[in-house]
């Protein structure tokens, strides 16, 4: 049937865009499961709809995708159940047993999310083998527990012809399995126009017959009448035999001062003789040529350099005297308020055992029972010390000073 449809040669190109489309598509896959996906060369064949199953592929879940934009129609991608619960788990990162798998709203969603991801990288990727944009809609899955039904819902014609594309998927060493994607003739043809694959060689136009040689004129000259006989006899000047076709006649003679006919003038001064190039290193012109110099880039101008120094506070001693003003700035700053934290230690966790974190979940710090806690100022440790109890409420009782407070790193924090 299906030569009577596609040619070999659209057989082989529906294959190849399938192929190209969907080779981003596995590229796709594999970032979004964080596993190798591959998606092996297309086989493609026509059959009725009336005559399609399911084969190796049943129990099977299909999904369906429409193109909104650059295409008109839908593909119907059908996977089997066990494949669609393998994606599940490794999107999930769940183990599900095959009798315990059911296809809810969550698992349609995740197959549906890696459909959507899958098929919007092919149609990218159409959208630069076929120079316009292609667009498609969300996809939506149904379980195929009645292919009649499924086909009166779902493919594009339930009587003649359908395009079947089959494919070998493959994930590391979790999946190795085929899925299929079925697609209207019409679809299939509008995806090979614009390639030429049907139109025929136009013959090349026959040459033109060579134009028939003019005939040479009879006889080696013209006759002489006998009036002109006479004339040249009574003269005494031999006549002038004229010249016989095909030979040139006499230059003329050249005017003064013009080399005669025939003859290239004469090279002026400083040039060349005519129809010759000057030699290498002769200049063709009377003075020599200036000396051509290389541009000199221009000096990149001088770096400002700006010496920029922070401005710290002078260290204030009790012997210090200070002036009324300098009172008055001193005590602002020291009503200023901090912020003072007990860190009791601290510990690094994947996102994963984040999310998993629930009511109960014990999280294991760096810090050993009994060891000190820090004190944060600003978040900046200054000291150390052992948590007390203090009317009911925690305190730290400082028993290291680690390092001098410094205000001018505690007002920038």
């Amino acid at each position: 049937m299906e030569d009577t449809i596609f040619s070999p040669m659209e057989i082989d190109a529906i294959g190849e865009i399938m192929n190209i489309s969907l080779g981003s598509s596995a590229t796709a896959a594999s970032n979004m499961l964080d596993h190798r996906v591959d998606i092996t060369t297309p086989r493609v064949s026509v059959i009725n709809a009336e005559d399609f199953t399911l084969g190796k592929i049943e129990p099977a879940v299909g999904v369906e995708i429409k193109y909104v934009c650059g295409l008109e129609g839908s593909n119907i991608m059908l996977l089997k159940r066990s494949d669609v619960r393998a994606i599940t788990d490794i999107l999930l990162m769940t183990e599900t047993p095959d009798e315990e798998f059911e296809l809810n709203e969550l698992s349609i969603s995740a197959v549906c999310e890696v459909m959507n991801q899958m098929m919007g990288s092919s149609a990218t990727a159409l959208s630069d083998l076929l120079g316009r944009m292609v667009n498609i809609s969300t996809p939506e899955s149904f379980e195929l527990d009645d292919l009649d039904k499924v086909k009166e819902e779902h493919f594009p014609v339930t009587h003649g012809p359908v395009v079947v594309v089959r494919f070998n998927l493959t994930i590391d060493d979790v999946l190795d399995s085929e899925f299929m994607n079925v697609m209207s003739v019409e679809l299939g043809k509008e995806l090979i126009a614009g390639f030429g694959l049907d139109a025929e060689a136009e013959p090349a136009p026959e040459p033109a017959p060579a134009a028939a040689p003019a005939p040479a004129p009879a006889g080696g000259g013209a006759a002489m009448s006998q009036e002109e006989i006479e004339r040249m006899m009574a003269a005494g000047a031999p006549a002038a035999a004229p010249a016989p076709a095909g030979v040139p006649a006499a230059p003329a003679a050249a005017p003064p001062g013009m080399p005669p006919a025939g003859e290239m003038p004469a090279a002026y001064p400083g040039y060349p003789p005519y129809g010759q190039m000057p030699a290498q290193g002769q200049y063709p012109y009377p003075y020599p040529p200036y000396p051509m110099y290389p541009p000199q880039p221009a000096a990149p101008p001088d770096p400002k350099v700006i010496n920029a120094q922070p401005n710290r506070m002078r260290e204030l001693s009790s012997e210090t005297q200070l002036n009324q003003e300098q009172k008055d700035n001193l005590d602002l700053i020291l009503s200023v308020s901090l912020e003072v934290a007990v860190e009791i230690g601290r510990t690094r966790r994947k996102i994963q055992d984040i999310l998993s974190f629930s009511k109960g979940s014990l999280v294991v710090l760096d810090k050993l029972a009994g060891d000190q806690v820090d004190l944060l100022v600003n978040g900046q440790c200054v000291a150390k010390g052992d948590v007390v109890v203090i009317d009911d409420n925690f305190g730290i009782r400082i028993t290291e000073i680690l390092q001098k407070p410094d205000i001018n790193v505690l007002t920038q924090g």
